[in-house]
């Protein structure tokens, strides 16, 4: 039951370390499509540069706008070129000088600091810091200025760390931190990263963590630069903590919104090649080490590529080395894998003999069998042909005796009639009533007659034999060319020349002297119900032989 239990506890504690594990594994996968298709972010942004420079080369007599336009072309430089970066700040702290306008050259220095800070290029960025004059810095450039100058010293005391210069950096980084949170709104995303960043300063990592929560879950929206900064952040608290589940995912997010937002100037994606090198994963540690050191080298500012430079060897190395033992190993497997296919090959040797011997005797067997199938088919298509003529010999026959019967007794019916016709002549004739005579002759009335009860007899005598005839002719038509009979009738005349073909009398001669029609009203009879049908008109009348069938209905 201990035993159990143990088992229990186990799995209720891996449960959640597996979810973690499948989440970074898929937002691994998501990077790696993101990396594949940064082409797609990089031209979005080269279009987006190449626009505003567009509105700059149409703008050159207006100098405001042309300031207005260089500080756009900054902003979009600042992270993702840096040398085109430093063009547009010098440009416009140049402009600024002819113009003799202080606001716009406190904010071109302020740009200028930014971007050499972001290079690594600390002390040129606080000795243009100190040639800005803090009593005439308008209200809006102050924010700027304090943050300017925090992250210049942060460089610093980074770079000389273990030094004896380190803690004196690091306090004017905070005096200037404690300036810039006087300044700013309390309400604001700004403000939030930097009071976080005063927590991480004197190790409130827990309040720090929750503030950046905020800020990546709620505030923020990727893809930005603020973003980008506060999820890379975030994994650097989770790291402090020693939860490294956390602190790969936050810098993930971190990675995925800079390469969205085409951010050149990154350190995530070499932190997380780092932290992938030291959980084992060699080879995506090494893919994203070169693609981050692609990144550095097109940035062009060579502090980056410095920081990069140390990790790469590593990374590099240890994926040489991991490649090495991989060939290693394939090839012992590989000769491995001769040995056993030469003993294979052997083995197969001995069984293909063996097999021949079978295959003689299987494919003379094949043969017997082959033969035999030939006469087996040959005497089904025999009986096959032989049962279709009896079908077809037993209907003649049927429809031959309906027909026999039917006529002889209609025959019979006629002599009755001839002979009653005869005595009413002969009485005509013998009381010398020949006017009534001539005008029985004469009348149409008998003939008519006669042929309508012929055609009744003929129309009954058919519909025994084919009872479904009517329908099933129908259903070769379309929906509304379907012939239905008349309220007294039976058949029509366009169902009787078909009830004709039916009973194998196909020839229109015949079929006119049948109805006493013409031949000609008769071909055209046939070809318009051909034109009505849903079959194929060369083919209609063989469905028509078909109808009622013996054979079709076996």
């Amino acid at each position: 039951m201990r035993f159990v239990s143990s088992i229990i506890l186990l799995v209720v504690f891996s449960l959640p370390l597996a979810t973690a594990s499948v989440q970074i594994d898929s937002l691994l996968q998501e990077l790696d499509e993101k990396l594949k298709n940064r082409d797609i972010y990089v031209d979005a942004k080269k279009k987006k540069i190449a626009g505003i420079q567009e509105r700059l080369q149409s703008a050159l007599n207006q100098p405001e706008v042309v300031y207005s336009i260089q500080n756009e072309l900054f902003a979009e430089y600042k992270v993702y070129r840096f040398d085109s970066a430093l063009h547009y700040a010098y440009a416009n702290i140049r402009l600024a000088d002819q113009l003799q306008r202080p606001s716009w050259k406190t904010e071109a220095m302020l740009n200028l600091s930014s971007i050499l800070t972001a290079a690594g290029m600390y002390k040129e960025s606080i000795e243009n810091l100190v040639n800005i004059d803090r009593q005439v810095i308008p209200a809006t450039f102050l924010e700027r200025y304090f943050l300017e100058y925090k992250r210049a010293y942060e460089g610093l005391q980074l770079y000389a760390s273990g030094g004896n210069f380190g803690s004196t950096y690091i306090q004017q980084a905070r005096s200037f931190q404690d300036s810039l949170l006087n300044v700013l709104d309390e309400q604001s995303n700004d403000y939030l990263l930097e009071l976080g960043l005063t927590h991480i300063a004197e190790d409130r990592l827990s309040q720090a963590k929750q503030i950046y929560l905020d800020l990546c879950e709620n505030r923020l929206e990727p893809p930005s630069p603020l973003y980008a900064k506060a999820t890379a952040t975030l994994a650097n608290i989770y790291a402090q903590q020693n939860e490294n589940t956390q602190q790969k995912h936050w810098l993930i997010r971190s990675t995925m919104s800079d390469i969205e937002a085409v951010i050149k100037e990154n350190a995530s994606l070499t932190n997380l090649a780092m932290q992938l090198y030291q959980d084992g994963e060699i080879e995506r540690a090494n893919n994203y080490i070169e693609y981050a050191l692609a990144d550095a080298n097109f940035y062009n500012a060579r502090q980056r590529k410095v920081e990069i430079s140390k990790i790469y060897p590593i990374i590099n190395e240890a994926y040489q080395r991991q490649e090495q033992q991989q060939q290693d190993t394939l090839r012992f497997y590989l000769g491995f894998i001769t040995a056993i296919s030469i003993l294979l090959i052997i083995a197969l040797s001995a069984i293909y003999l063996q097999m021949k011997k079978l295959s003689r005797a299987r494919q003379n067997l094949h043969n017997l069998n082959t033969e035999l199938s030939k006469v087996n088919k040959r005497l089904h298509e025999s009986n096959t042909k032989l049962n279709e003529s009896n079908e077809k010999l037993k209907e003649a026959n049927f429809i031959k005796e309906e027909y026999i019967g039917h006529f002889l007794n209609q025959c019979s019916v006629y002599i009755d009639k001839l002979e009653s016709y005869q005595k009413v002549v002969r009485k005509k004739v013998m009381t010398k009533e020949l006017k009534a005579l001539i005008k029985m002759t004469e009348s149409k009335t008998f003939v008519e007659s006669e042929l309508k009860e012929f055609y009744a007899n003929f129309d009954r005598a058919f519909l025994r034999l084919y009872p479904n005839f009517v329908d099933e002719f129908n259903s070769l038509l379309g929906e509304n060319q379907k012939i239905i009979p008349k309220n007294g009738e039976l058949l029509t005349t366009e169902l009787r020349i078909f009830a004709l073909i039916r009973l194998g009398i196909s020839d229109s001669y015949k079929i006119a002297h049948f109805l006493r029609y013409s031949v000609n009203t008769i071909y055209n009879y046939r070809a318009q119900i051909k034109n009505k049908s849903t079959v194929e008109r060369d083919h209609f009348e063989n469905h028509i032989m078909s109808i009622g069938s013996f054979y079709n209905d076996n």
